[in-house]
């Protein structure tokens, strides 16, 4: 006689914050965490990130675009389902802002959610030009991992977050130009044409919450934002 399957069912339900998508999950089995676990005990960054959005699939019921997905739909996705895996409640270790000393945080990431702010897409940055915009997917974020340097970190994402260039003549996709091209076309702004970009960048969304805690050690009170699917963790 065959075994009963077990927790093969989605249970819960979740809304994609970037395409407002309502989809049901189920929380993750021992077979897709222990791919998760290799994948962090190899410190791999983008090994780690792809086992985290393979998961994400697995458990979700409806056919997603994982290469759709954007970063911060990644972070949610995946802190939902695993509150439902291994507890809603999670404890940090935060250190306090004024005497540095480790202090444990229970934080409850079920609560957490991801604001997806109104913004306008379309950068005029002259008067006869205009960028468009979207906040690229998990899988174009991953290359800028490996950057270390602050400044050139903003200009790789400003350049992952251009979709076409448009004239009043034509439309040209971003994806169509050679890089090296794009890369020209960008170093070739004003320093205020550029920041009208990384405007925009700046405001994409990510993984928030504000915790609250009194140090034990020192007594005095703390406020902190976690941000990233690492602060959770």
């Amino acid at each position: 006689m065959a075994l009963p399957k077990l927790n093969d069912s989605p249970k819960y339900e979740l809304i994609i914050p970037s395409t407002e998508q309502k989809v049901k999950f189920r929380p993750y089995l021992v077979k897709e965490e222990k791919v998760l676990m290799m994948a962090i005990e190899s410190q791999d960054p983008k090994a780690t990130l792809n086992a985290v959005v393979d998961t994400i699939v697995a458990c979700v019921d409806q056919k997603i675009k994982k290469k759709d997905l954007a970063i911060f739909d990644v972070e949610y996705m995946f802190t939902q389902i695993r509150s439902k895996s291994v507890g809603e409640n999670t404890a940090l270790t935060v250190k306090c802002q004024h005497c540095e000393e480790e202090n444990n945080v229970n934080v409850n990431v079920s609560t957490i959610e991801v604001k997806v702010p109104k913004v306008d897409n379309m950068i005029q940055i002259t008067d006869d030009i205009t960028v468009e915009m979207e906040w690229p997917p998990y899988s174009e974020i991953i290359d800028i991992d490996g950057i270390d340097n602050v400044a050139a970190i903003g200009f790789e994402l400003v350049g992952k977050c251009i979709t076409a260039i448009v004239t009043e003549e034509e439309r040209t996709l971003a994806k169509d130009v050679p890089a090296k091209e794009l890369t020209e076309f960008i170093e070739s702004m004003t320093s205020s044409q550029f920041s009208l970009l990384s405007k925009y960048v700046e405001q994409m969304p990510s993984l928030k919450h504000d915790i609250e805690f009194t140090c034990t050690s020192c007594g005095k009170d703390n406020k902190i934002t976690l941000s990233g699917m690492t602060d959770f963790f």
